[in-house]
């Protein structure tokens, strides 16, 4: 690094199974490669302590540079205090009232900036990526699970707990629904995520439907990659598995756009891989849900656009703040 470069900050990402981290500098440019690690578990929960001696060679290596390291963001899948970094719940990682902000922060010597991820992926597109300058937009994650950023007005909306968004949870079918990680039945997010189309790809399979799935699995398990794939090869079974699961998606997106009139959705998450076909589904079934036809004519889907979104929100995050703190610094002077 070059004295003449700019500030930087630690972004980390924590995935269900796999962590990013990267320093990425105030313009959006990761220094270096961005490196992924498996989560290092102990009986069924990630450790913490393992976690951050995977991130001791970055803040190392930030101290040896000229340049300032601003901070340290953190991105999860789990409900955070904004206030300290306090995970209240990452059902994922076992964790539950986890003090990560204090305990990274007391660590590393640095301020710590947690967050879930949809909050700081919606943060990442609007500071670097596809809604730089755009006031009102949603990003969705449609992967393992099913969650989501409003951004109203220029900012993330979090609610009165910071919390909004998880409109995976929203309640679909409490009587006949599938039980949901969360504890309840019949969310969203188990008719219309990679879990979803899992099982419902494995039940076919299971009783015996004339399906392409069952030799791609083998004596595996049926996987949402394998679902996708098989319906993109012309699968009859797998596409209506497929159809079925954008159908749900898009009720909810649909019901989405009704309330807070945005005219800009961003998708991200594994199962967006899948291309601009699935992608061109969900927006053409998600049409059909919304009621004016002013917003249908203005409703525009769009894919993730940076490498990782909420890893370069972990660090738009650590920028924001910074100058936040620094301008109320100066008015106090």
């Amino acid at each position: 690094m070059k004295e003449n470069e700019p500030d930087f900050a630690l972004a980390v990402d924590i995935g269900a199974t796999k962590m990013d981290a990267a320093l990425i500098d105030a313009h959006g440019h990761a220094i270096g490669e961005i490196e992924r690690h498996a989560v290092p578990f102990e009986g069924g929960v990630a450790s913490l302590d393992r976690l951050l001696d995977l991130l001791e060679p970055f803040v190392d290596r930030a101290h040896r540079s000229r340049n300032r390291l601003r901070g340290m963001g953190v991105s999860l899948a789990g409900l955070v205090d904004l206030a300290t970094g306090r995970v209240s719940i990452a059902c994922n990682l076992g964790w539950f009232d986890v003090p990560l902000g204090e305990i990274a922060g007391a660590r590393f010597g640095l301020s710590v900036y947690a967050a879930m991820d949809t909050r700081m992926a919606a943060l990442g597109e609007a500071t670097w990526g596809a809604a730089r300058g755009v006031e009102n937009f949603v990003w969705v994650t449609v992967g393992s699970g099913l969650g989501s950023c409003m951004f109203l007005g220029g900012r993330p909306y979090g609610g009165d707990h910071g919390f909004a968004g998880v409109f995976g949870h929203n309640t679909v079918d409490e009587n006949n629904g599938q039980p949901c990680s969360c504890g309840r039945r019949g969310c969203l997010e188990t008719f219309a995520s990679g879990l979803a189309l899992a099982r419902v790809g494995q039940a076919a399979v299971a009783m015996g439907h004339k399906t392409v799935l069952r030799d791609m699995a083998g004596k595996e398990p049926v996987t949402a990659e394998m679902v996708l794939r098989a319906s993109a090869e012309g699968d009859p079974v797998a596409g209506q598995i497929v159809t079925q699961m954008v159908r749900y998606l898009a009720i909810g997106l649909g019901g989405l756009v009704n309330t807070l009139d945005i005219c800009l959705i961003i998708l991200g998450g594994g199962l967006m891989k899948a291309g601009s076909e699935f992608l061109k589904r969900i927006e053409t079934l998600t049409q059909q849900h919304v009621f004016s036809a002013e917003v249908r004519r203005d409703l525009r889907f769009v894919p993730e656009s940076l490498p990782n979104s909420a890893l370069f929100g972990a660090a738009a995050s650590v920028f924001q703040a910074s100058s936040v703190e620094t301008a109320t610094s100066k008015g106090k002077r």
